[in-house]
Protein backbone atom coordinates (compact mmCIF):
# COMPACT_ATOMS: atom_id res chain seq x y z
CA UNK A 1 0.00 0.00 0.00
CA UNK A 2 1.05 3.48 -0.59
CA UNK A 3 0.23 7.03 -0.32
CA UNK A 4 -0.69 8.75 -3.56
CA UNK A 5 -2.14 11.90 -5.64
CA UNK A 6 -1.84 13.27 -9.01
CA UNK A 7 0.03 16.08 -9.66
CA UNK A 8 1.60 18.85 -11.86
CA UNK A 9 5.51 19.14 -11.43
CA UNK A 10 6.81 22.72 -11.44
CA UNK A 11 9.72 23.35 -13.37
CA UNK A 12 13.31 24.23 -12.41
CA UNK A 13 12.76 27.79 -13.11
CA UNK A 14 9.45 28.26 -11.04
CA UNK A 15 10.69 26.34 -8.40
CA UNK A 16 13.11 29.30 -8.13
CA UNK A 17 11.07 32.07 -8.07
CA UNK A 18 8.78 30.48 -5.33
CA UNK A 19 11.50 29.85 -3.20
CA UNK A 20 12.27 33.65 -3.48
CA UNK A 21 9.14 34.61 -2.73
CA UNK A 22 9.02 32.75 0.23
CA UNK A 23 11.67 33.91 1.73
CA UNK A 24 10.49 37.84 1.38
CA UNK A 25 7.03 36.61 3.01
CA UNK A 26 9.31 35.10 5.79
CA UNK A 27 10.95 38.54 6.51
CA UNK A 28 7.25 40.01 7.26
CA UNK A 29 5.26 37.15 8.80
CA UNK A 30 5.52 35.37 11.83
CA UNK A 31 7.22 32.32 11.66
CA UNK A 32 5.68 29.58 9.76
CA UNK A 33 5.68 25.70 8.76
CA UNK A 34 7.43 26.63 4.85
CA UNK A 35 6.61 23.86 2.44
CA UNK A 36 10.22 23.20 0.79
CA UNK A 37 9.99 24.55 -2.58
CA UNK A 38 11.62 21.11 -4.37
CA UNK A 39 7.89 19.95 -2.51
CA UNK A 40 5.63 21.70 -3.97
CA UNK A 41 3.25 21.01 -7.06
CA UNK A 42 -0.42 21.56 -8.15
CA UNK A 43 -2.27 18.62 -7.13
CA UNK A 44 -4.90 17.40 -9.59
CA UNK A 45 -6.27 14.73 -7.38
CA UNK A 46 -5.25 13.49 -3.93
CA UNK A 47 -6.36 9.39 -3.87
CA UNK A 48 -4.43 8.26 -0.57
CA UNK A 49 -4.12 4.71 0.04
CA UNK A 50 -3.30 2.78 -2.98
CA UNK A 51 -2.36 -0.97 -3.87
CA UNK A 52 0.76 -1.40 -5.47
CA UNK A 53 -1.00 -3.58 -7.62
CA UNK A 54 -4.20 -1.44 -8.81
CA UNK A 55 -1.57 1.09 -10.58
CA UNK A 56 -1.02 -0.32 -13.65
CA UNK A 57 -5.29 -0.33 -13.92
CA UNK A 58 -5.60 3.04 -12.84
CA UNK A 59 -2.77 4.10 -15.56
CA UNK A 60 -4.53 2.54 -18.03
CA UNK A 61 -7.93 4.59 -17.27
CA UNK A 62 -5.61 7.73 -17.18
CA UNK A 63 -3.61 7.84 -20.73
CA UNK A 64 -6.96 7.80 -22.38
CA UNK A 65 -7.41 11.61 -20.84
CA UNK A 66 -3.86 12.19 -21.36
CA UNK A 67 -3.90 11.18 -25.14
CA UNK A 68 -7.09 13.48 -25.39
CA UNK A 69 -6.02 16.52 -23.81
CA UNK A 70 -3.69 19.21 -25.68
CA UNK A 71 -0.57 20.71 -22.97
CA UNK A 72 -1.69 23.82 -22.23
CA UNK A 73 0.09 26.88 -19.85
CA UNK A 74 -1.04 28.39 -16.61
CA UNK A 75 0.44 31.41 -15.31
CA UNK A 76 1.48 30.87 -11.15
CA UNK A 77 0.54 34.18 -9.73
CA UNK A 78 -1.81 36.02 -6.80
CA UNK A 79 -2.01 34.75 -3.27
CA UNK A 80 -4.44 33.48 -0.66
CA UNK A 81 -5.08 31.74 2.34
CA UNK A 82 -6.93 28.73 3.64
CA UNK A 83 -10.01 28.63 4.93
CA UNK A 84 -10.41 32.42 4.97
CA UNK A 85 -8.29 35.51 5.98
CA UNK A 86 -10.01 35.69 10.15
CA UNK A 87 -8.72 32.39 10.45
CA UNK A 88 -5.69 31.14 8.01
CA UNK A 89 -4.87 27.76 7.95
CA UNK A 90 -2.84 27.60 4.33
CA UNK A 91 -0.68 30.05 2.74
CA UNK A 92 -0.88 29.67 -1.55
CA UNK A 93 -0.12 30.89 -4.68
CA UNK A 94 -2.52 30.78 -7.01
CA UNK A 95 -2.42 29.92 -10.87
CA UNK A 96 -4.54 31.94 -13.80
CA UNK A 97 -4.51 31.68 -17.89
CA UNK A 98 -6.05 28.42 -19.14
CA UNK A 99 -7.71 27.68 -16.03
CA UNK A 100 -10.73 26.19 -17.74
CA UNK A 101 -8.73 23.31 -19.72
CA UNK A 102 -7.09 22.48 -16.10
CA UNK A 103 -10.62 22.07 -14.56
CA UNK A 104 -11.57 19.91 -17.32
CA UNK A 105 -8.76 17.72 -17.16
CA UNK A 106 -9.18 17.46 -12.90
CA UNK A 107 -12.85 16.79 -13.93
CA UNK A 108 -11.63 14.14 -16.45
CA UNK A 109 -9.14 12.74 -14.37
CA UNK A 110 -12.44 12.46 -11.25
CA UNK A 111 -14.57 11.07 -13.34
CA UNK A 112 -12.24 8.19 -15.20
CA UNK A 113 -11.08 7.27 -11.30
CA UNK A 114 -14.28 7.15 -9.53
CA UNK A 115 -15.16 3.24 -10.99
CA UNK A 116 -12.24 2.39 -9.38
CA UNK A 117 -13.28 3.25 -6.06
CA UNK A 118 -11.63 7.13 -5.66
CA UNK A 119 -14.81 9.10 -4.71
CA UNK A 120 -15.24 12.46 -6.23
CA UNK A 121 -14.35 15.47 -4.06
CA UNK A 122 -17.19 17.48 -1.97
CA UNK A 123 -15.41 20.74 -2.30
CA UNK A 124 -14.92 22.59 -5.69
CA UNK A 125 -11.49 22.13 -6.90
CA UNK A 126 -9.80 25.50 -6.12
CA UNK A 127 -6.32 25.32 -7.99
CA UNK A 128 -3.06 26.36 -5.63
CA UNK A 129 0.33 26.07 -4.64
CA UNK A 130 0.94 25.37 -1.45
CA UNK A 131 3.82 28.11 0.38
CA UNK A 132 3.00 27.31 4.20
CA UNK A 133 0.82 26.17 7.04
CA UNK A 134 -0.21 27.59 9.70
CA UNK A 135 -0.66 25.37 12.97
CA UNK A 136 -2.12 27.91 15.21
CA UNK A 137 -2.80 31.31 15.19
CA UNK A 138 1.00 31.83 15.75
CA UNK A 139 0.54 36.35 16.11
CA UNK A 140 -0.66 36.31 12.53
CA UNK A 141 -4.39 36.75 14.16
CA UNK A 142 -4.59 39.58 17.61
CA UNK A 143 -7.03 40.31 19.34
CA UNK A 144 -7.35 42.51 22.61
CA UNK A 145 -10.47 40.82 24.19
CA UNK A 146 -10.53 41.02 28.04
CA UNK A 147 -10.91 37.38 29.45
CA UNK A 148 -11.25 38.03 33.04
CA UNK A 149 -8.20 39.19 36.06
CA UNK A 150 -6.04 36.41 37.38
CA UNK A 151 -5.16 37.71 40.97
CA UNK A 152 -1.20 35.94 41.36
CA UNK A 153 -1.13 34.88 45.37
CA UNK A 154 0.84 31.97 44.95
CA UNK A 155 2.10 29.24 42.44
CA UNK A 156 2.10 25.86 42.20
CA UNK A 157 4.51 23.13 41.58
CA UNK A 158 3.07 20.31 39.15
CA UNK A 159 4.16 16.91 38.32
CA UNK A 160 3.39 16.50 34.71
CA UNK A 161 3.30 12.76 33.41
CA UNK A 162 3.09 11.93 29.77
CA UNK A 163 0.72 9.02 28.61
CA UNK A 164 -0.50 8.20 24.89
CA UNK A 165 -4.01 10.31 25.64
CA UNK A 166 -1.38 13.22 26.44
CA UNK A 167 0.02 15.15 29.42
CA UNK A 168 -1.13 14.45 33.02
CA UNK A 169 -0.80 16.99 35.93
CA UNK A 170 -0.89 16.84 39.48
CA UNK A 171 -0.24 19.67 42.24
CA UNK A 172 2.77 18.60 44.13
CA UNK A 173 2.85 21.94 46.11
CA UNK A 174 1.57 25.53 46.50
CA UNK A 175 3.94 28.16 47.08
CA UNK A 176 1.89 31.10 48.56
CA UNK A 177 3.59 34.85 47.65
CA UNK A 178 3.85 37.22 50.61
CA UNK A 179 0.89 38.82 52.27
CA UNK A 180 2.92 41.43 54.06
CA UNK A 181 2.90 44.19 51.32
CA UNK A 182 -0.55 45.02 49.45
CA UNK A 183 -0.01 47.50 46.11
Amino acid sequence: MIRAFLAVELSCEIRQHISSFQQQLKETLPPLNWVRPESIHLTLKFLGSVELSCIPQLLSVLKPIADKTDKFSLDVQGMGVFPNRQHPRVIWVGVLGQTQRLQRLVLDVAAALEPLGFPLEAKAYHPHLTLARIKCENGVLESDHHLGTLTVDRFILFQSDLNPSGACYMPLAAVLLSTSRSD
